[in-house]
């Protein structure tokens, strides 16, 4: 797991949220990606919007539908790359639920580096989906990364 999430803010009356995220140049992922120039690529940026989007979706809808659901990315809708984002980058992330049922949540994400936007998709949470007793660790896991997100 990479973790380049910085920090997250969840305003989930309003069914939005925002993150800071930030990639380095030197990050082994990206050795390949590109040698002297090295590039974002676009499948890392759906993985930041998803990694913001998915806990917005969950606490949604466990306020607003009053279920406890875990999400899982199930499809990216119409993801536009505006601009290429050289590393190393600062991003800043947001996202805004636009369409919920108890097992989907569509979100709107958009992603901007410096002021400017390099990303926007809609991503659907396709699988709102009740967790088991085999996904305690990983959801443990989970639930300290995303704290510690929300802290900073």
């Amino acid at each position: 797991m990479f973790e380049l999430m910085r920090s997250i803010h969840i305003d989930v009356e309003k069914g939005r949220a925002s993150a800071e995220a930030f990639v380095p140049s030197d990050h082994p992922l990206f050795a390949d990606h590109f040698p002297g120039s090295p590039l974002l690529p676009g499948s890392l940026m759906i993985e930041l919007a998803a990694q913001l989007s998915g806990p917005l979706a969950e606490e949604f809808a466990e306020t607003q539908m009053g279920i406890e659901r875990w999400a899982i990315l199930g499809m990216v809708r119409d993801a536009r790359f505006l601009h290429p984002v050289f590393l190393p980058s600062a991003l800043d992330l947001s996202a805004e639920i636009s369409r919920s049922q108890p097992s989907t949540i569509n979100t709107s994400v958009n992603v901007e580096v410096n002021g400017e936007r390099v990303m926007q998709a809609q991503l659907v949470m396709m699988m709102m989906i009740e967790t088991s007793a085999e996904w305690a660790q990983a959801i443990a896991a989970r639930n300290i990364r995303l704290a510690r997100w929300k802290a900073s």
